[in-house]
């Protein structure tokens, strides 16, 4: 029996083969900048122009998300919580702005009068909105023009 040897044809043939499927296969991950409080603030204006030296650092992730998502490190214990979901200080959450968001929906926000976003449930209640902290000892916020929704969280990833 011959060994087989395939001719250059045949070889491009099959290499064309396999370079479409990779380009027809979905992401497994994307990165995107992980930036801080004052920037997610003003995210919506500096979003189509930021660059990459403009990031602390580029965060890969898993998570289905838009072309203008970030990450952001979370500071503090207000989204911490004994029961139930908790986003404890440390953990980067990765915050899609063209997503769309809706009541419980965990959401990075901008009050009119802070310098920084911040990372809250959003509660809807019939025409009332509020901010509200997974920690029981912070009281929610409450919301109207007051207030300007960046992004929905998608996901918190925790490096142990």
């Amino acid at each position: 029996m011959r060994p087989f040897k395939p001719s250059a044809h045949h070889t491009w043939q099959v290499m064309e083969g396999f370079n479409n499927r990779l380009e027809s296969s979905p992401r497994i991950s994307t990165s995107v900048p992980l930036i801080n409080w004052v920037q997610a603030g003003e995210w919506e204006e500096i979003a189509d122009t930021f660059q990459l030296g403009d990031a602390e650092k580029w965060r890969d992730t898993t998570a289905r998300v838009g072309p203008h998502a970030f990450a952001l490190c979370v500071q503090g214990d207000s989204m911490t919580s004994l029961t139930g979901l908790s986003i404890p200080e440390g953990s980067v959450v990765i915050v899609d702005p063209d997503a769309s968001y809706s009541n419980g929906s965990i959401v990075v926000a901008k009050l009119a009068d802070a310098v920084e976003a911040t990372l809250k449930k959003l509660i809807i209640d019939g025409p009332n909105k509020y901010l509200k902290s997974l920690n029981p000892a912070y009281t929610p916020i409450p919301i109207s023009d007051n207030c300007r929704i960046i992004g929905v969280a998608k996901k918190v990833e925790i490096d142990l």
